[in-house]
């Protein structure tokens, strides 16, 4: 991958790069506020290019972190979303609908047989295997971002909050000791002037918020909304394939 695309490309900089700003923002916040003295120009551009290295390095063990955990989401979740959506016993979609894109996707993977309902409670197993085909269809098949833009808007959304999952523990770590040093440098310089620094203190608190959000926000079922949502979009594709494909005919 091009570095410069954290830059240039939407779905690197928001659900890659984003993710990797979050970590660093308390470490940042309290490194600024605890420096002594401004930084040169000299020190500053070196800042800047180690900071950028360091943001691509993170990037990807952001997208590393967030595909690992993607195993451990999917069995609490019994299964992928853009699978288990189409199973006769998940009801985010109503019987009729189901029953119309379940005829459909047969039409449109030819080698994966639509399984009744009877079939699925039988054998599980099978039926998702048909699911997880006519997934893999249709995620090929919309890719394009211009044509599509609800379901590329929700595919970053998940990669976002899937990665910043998975630098969850990395998250609490940065933001437990960038809390400590700011408490403990605010506590030193307090000593002898009888003054707080405004600044550090700042750090401080945001890094607390921080770690508050990595520990109660950050969740798996935080990470389901949107996963559940791009599912959603993804299935609504159907209708659009079909109309695109009849009109080639």
């Amino acid at each position: 991958m091009n570095p410069l695309s954290l830059i240039t490309d939407s779905y690197e900089r928001k659900a890659r790069l984003y993710p990797a700003l979050v970590v660093l923002a308390p470490v940042v916040v309290t490194v600024l506020a605890v420096l002594p003295t401004r930084l040169s120009a000299l020190q500053s551009v070196a800042t800047v290019v180690a900071g950028c290295g360091g943001m691509y390095l993170l990037s990807q063990l952001a997208r590393d972190a967030g595909k690992k955990s993607e195993k451990t989401l999917f069995e609490r979740w019994g299964g992928m979303p853009s699978v288990a959506v189409f199973r006769h016993r998940d009801t985010r979609l109503d019987r009729i609908t189901k029953a119309r894109y379940h005829k459909k996707m047969a039409t449109l993977v030819k080698e994966a047989k639509a399984p009744s309902g009877a079939v699925e409670q039988a054998n599980s197993a099978a039926a998702d295997e048909v699911y997880a085909a006519w997934s893999t269809y249709l995620r090929v098949h919309t890719r394009d971002t211009k044509k599509f833009p609800l379901l590329f808007q929700e595919l970053v959304s998940y990669g976002y909050r899937r990665n910043l999952w998975g630098l969850r523990f990395i998250g609490i770590i940065t933001s437990a000791v960038s809390g400590i040093i700011a408490a403990a440098v605010c506590y030193q310089r307090f000593r002898p002037t009888g003054s707080i620094s405004e600044e550090i203190a700042g750090a401080g608190i945001l890094a607390i918020v921080f770690l508050l959000m990595w520990l109660f926000r950050f969740s798996a079922d935080w990470v389901r909304i949107p996963a559940d949502a791009y599912a959603g979009r993804l299935v609504e594709s159907i209708d659009s394939m079909g109309e695109n494909t009849a009109a080639k005919k």
